[in-house]
């Protein structure tokens, strides 16, 4: 490889990576509509064979209950985060208190002579609360951005009908054509495939923690619920997180540590079942990623794109490993980015030989 060609590299990962971070504002919102899309047809697909006088919705109709079913989770979502938060702060006398309480149990088991520091003297109140009006502000200003993100969304639903004539009127060759449709449908396959899976094992995830919580009497317990299963889209730190914020509750809202140790022991045991044996079966071999590399495009894209970067960080990963897996140049990068090193070289192979090339196409055929 010429030293040109690597400054031609070098110079255009730079500028992806400026274009990321310097519209990080107009492309968040695009990227979590896509999501939104995605989510949006599949269940559409799923409202299309639901029964209706023996026959099937029209397409017009579940595209409509798609949106409003998704709009008003949104909505119940948002109320519910606004409704906890607002518990937490107004009960914070009630906490306080029980926190003062296991310092002081924790001084006395370790056998510490010294008095124990109070939460005013390590300043707990005021942490807590300035962290809870964040979470406020950060819920006001997602919900600002929801209007933009369905707007994109709706764009998005309308051009879905026309973009095959599009594709079409392009007039790309007969090999360029199968590359770039076969390269869409695989993207479109494993976002589909990551999304759905991913959706039913974290509400499996989330429902059996919920069943955990209400059996000792936790607090919040269906909040908690529903950050399983957000966090359960975020890899390896996720469930870690999101199981350590309702086992601290466990430990300040009980006087013994046994709700403590089922929280930690059940909710990860949960995580094991769902996400080591069942979800992978689920999956298949559509997550053709390297381990490390999740790990390390987790703390880029959390870098870039904070909370979003990380549930985004996957299926950006994803088909960024199946568009470069179609190009002689790029399929190295592929290879290093996948886990097994396979990428449909097999398939490339086969259409090398099966679609002819714009050389063989010209000497076929002179006119």
């Amino acid at each position: 490889m010429s030293i040109f060609r690597v400054a031609a590299w070098l110079l255009t990962i730079g500028m992806i990576i400026t274009l990321i971070v310097v519209g990080k504002s107009y492309l968040v919102p695009i990227f979590v509509a896509l999501v939104l899309w995605y989510l949006v047809n599949a269940l559409n697909d799923q409202f299309r064979h639901l029964p209706f006088v023996g026959t099937r919705l029209p397409n017009a109709v579940t595209l409509g209950m798609s949106l409003v079913f998704i709009g008003l989770a949104l909505y119940a979502i948002s109320d519910m985060i606004v409704n906890t938060v607002n518990g937490f702060i107004l009960e914070s006398g009630i906490y306080l208190p029980k926190i003062e309480a296991q310092i002081a149990r924790a001084y006395e088991r370790l056998g510490i002579d010294r008095t124990p520091p109070s939460v005013s003297d390590l300043e707990l109140g005021q942490q807590v609360l300035g962290n809870f009006a964040l979470v406020l502000a950060g819920v006001t200003s997602a919900a600002k951005g929801v209007a933009l993100v369905l707007l994109y969304v709706l764009f998005f639903l309308v051009e879905q009908q026309t973009f095959p004539r599009k594709l079409e009127a392009l007039g790309l060759d007969m090999r360029g054509s199968t590359r770039f449709t076969r390269t869409l449908a695989e993207i479109n396959s494993a976002m589909r495939t990551y999304l759905g899976v991913k959706t039913v094992t974290s509400i499996a995830t989330a429902v059996l923690s919920f069943v955990i919580f209400v059996a000792i009497g936790l607090d919040y317990a269906l909040f908690w619920a529903f950050l399983i299963f957000l966090f359960n889209f975020v890899p390896t730190i996720g469930s870690i997180t999101a199981t350590a914020l309702p086992a601290l509750l466990a430990l300040v809202q009980f006087d013994n540590l046994t709700p403590f140790l089922v929280v930690v022991l059940g909710v990860t045991g949960v995580q094991i079942l769902v996400g080591n044996i069942i979800e992978p079966r689920l999956m298949g071999s559509t997550l053709n990623i390297s381990p490390l590399v999740v790990v390390l495009t987790l703390i880029l894209w959390s870098m870039l794109w904070g909370i979003v970067g990380m549930l985004l960080s996957v299926p950006i990963t994803v088909a960024i490993i199946i568009i470069c897996a179609q190009f002689e140049q790029t399929r190295p990068i592929a290879i290093l980015l996948s886990r097994t090193g396979e990428v449909n070289t097999k398939k490339l192979k086969r259409d090398r030989h099966t679609v002819p090339t714009p050389q063989e196409e010209a000497v076929a055929d002179p006119t």
